[in-house]
């Protein structure tokens, strides 16, 4: 089936947090098997701006978004986290959530933080991660170099940012790898080619 990749619209906030919490539903599990509840937990936070998605028969099947030193592209709030998940759960929800979205970006204004590539299960193996991915650097020339970080266990998301020219230049333990099920967080830096296109054919 075919697919379509365009900005996010300002009325989206709720499909996007849906989406991103389906299409990290094992990682997200171990907080609450309630997806649709932790969707209302993130809704708030989410910046429509900074977002591409994919849509498939007129059903969001996929997500993006690059933040930068100015800000981010999710910003949980403690309240609507223990609001929507209960206090315990609300509570490790947030902190969660706040490890990897919370804290403020020191790259310079020229880089962009791919901070969020999501593929709904039923979507995957359809070109729909690459085509977002593309989608993102080309239609953000104000950055010269993209950033962004991938678990070492997931090996086909580390296949396909290779492929687009990310190279790893840093390799950081995690601290919850029990809890989490990988070892290590990896960087990985694309940087765009002068008089080029900033992806391969």
């Amino acid at each position: 089936m075919e697919y379509r990749i365009r900005k996010a619209e300002s009325g989206e906030r709720y499909q996007i947090a849906r989406t991103i919490a389906y299409s990290f539903e094992k990682d997200y599990s171990s907080i609450t098997k309630d997806m649709d509840r932790f969707a209302k937990a993130l809704e708030s936070g989410i910046d429509v701006n900074r977002f591409i998605i994919a849509e498939q028969d007129d059903r969001m099947v996929g997500i993006i978004a690059c933040a930068d030193c100015t800000g981010r592209v999710v910003t949980p709030s403690k309240k609507d986290c223990r609001k929507h998940l209960g206090f315990f759960r609300g509570s490790i929800a947030f902190m969660v959530l706040k490890e990897e979205f919370i804290q403020p970006l020191t790259y310079p204004p020229t880089t962009g933080c791919i901070d969020i590539v999501g593929v709904l299960k039923e979507s995957r193996g359809k070109g729909i991660a690459k085509a977002l991915l593309k989608e993102a650097i080309s239609t953000n020339p104000q950055y010269t170099e993209f950033v962004l970080n991938v678990t070492d266990i997931n090996t086909s998301a580390i296949k396909l940012y290779e492929s687009f020219g990310f190279v790893e230049y840093e390799r950081v333990p995690y601290r919850f790898a029990k809890q989490a099920g990988f070892d290590a967080k990896i960087y990985m830096k694309y940087k765009k080619k002068e008089a080029s296109l900033p992806f391969p054919l």
